[in-house]
């Protein structure tokens, strides 16, 4: 019989495809995660993971492995709900923060979907703008990037994969960029400062191109005042690939992806709350909050084509 913990440090490992980040994200040595992985291939039978370059993909077997190890794990989350709903109630008020990026369609979705799970919950959402830290009493963050020594307890839940996106106007007005170099001649709206330390690009050949700090003069607080500068031709922006697909669902044509052939890197997902015992109502929600995560999210390796 598998243990859970076994099966979670290998889903990890899959999703981040690195020892030393799901080391971080679980809060375990490297020693422990390999000694986990170890005898889970011994109970298995043959190996489940192998490196290619830098990183740690699944083998034929761990990919049809993991599929079962993520229904088992989430039998498991169900399973305590379902005997912890028996015990006790949830119910109580909860102030759940998030990034603007989350705050409009999948957050708000997971947020209702919760209420009507829990009618006797009251849940009031904030918009955080800067990187939450223990002394800003959260109970519940879902923040994109990675929180280091912010003194909460974090966990990476998804990536983000991410493009660099344009109104065809300003393109045919302005020049489709060829090659990242082309980029420093272009106008760029800005995410909360997200250009401030400039833009790595890297091709599936495994060449790079390191862009310097690029200047914005339009710059906005939430990815849909954003995505509307630049859909009204004020320059390029980088936005999450899933934001763009939904909006081009509604306004078909609006965004072209730039650059295709070059990628970003993916930003972590990581939901935050404190250190110590939590009270049942946030630990339901926690769980509430990771069983929905979008399968795209999930996948730490090759990011999906772009939307166009």
């Amino acid at each position: 019989m598998h243990h859970l913990d076994d099966l979670a440090v290998f889903v990890a490992v899959v999703d981040n495809a690195s020892l030393t980040a799901s080391a971080r994200d679980m809060a375990l040595s490297k020693s422990t995660l390999s000694r986990r992985l170890g005898r889970l291939e011994t109970q298995v039978g043959q190996p489940l993971l192998e490196r290619r370059s830098n990183r740690l993909v699944p083998t034929e077997a761990g990919e049809t492995f993991a599929g079962y190890c993520r229904h088992m794990l989430d039998l498991s989350r169900e399973s305590r709900h379902a005997l912890d709903n028996l015990r006790e109630r949830v119910s109580g008020q909860l102030t759940v923060h998030a990034h603007p990026l989350f705050m409009r369609g999948w957050f708000t979705h997971r947020v209702e979907a919760f209420l009507e799970r829990f009618p006797e919950m009251e849940l009031t959402l904030a918009t955080l703008t800067q990187p939450p830290t223990a002394e800003s009493d959260i109970a519940i963050c879902l923040w994109p990037g990675a929180l280091e020594d912010c003194g909460l307890r974090t966990e990476t839940v998804g990536r983000l994969t991410r493009g660099i996106y344009a109104h065809p106007d300003y393109l045919a007005e302005r020049g489709t960029p060829l090659h990242p170099r082309d980029l420093a001649a272009h106008d760029w709206v800005d995410m909360l400062g997200a250009l401030r330390d400039g833009l790595t690009l890297r091709r599936a050949d495994g060449s790079a191109h390191r862009l310097a700090p690029l200047r914005s003069r339009s710059r906005a607080d939430q990815d849909v005042l954003q995505a509307d500068a630049i859909v009204r031709g004020r320059g390029l922006g980088v936005l999450p690939d899933w934001m763009v697909a939904r909006r081009l669902r509604a306004h078909p044509g609006t965004l072209v992806s730039c650059l295709q052939d070059w990628t970003l890197p993916a930003v972590p997902i990581t939901l935050a709350c404190p250190h110590g015992r939590l009270p049942r109502k946030t630990l339901c929600l926690l769980d509430h909050l990771r069983a929905a995560i979008p399968p795209d999210w999930r996948r730490a390796g090759d990011a999906p084509p772009r939307p166009t």
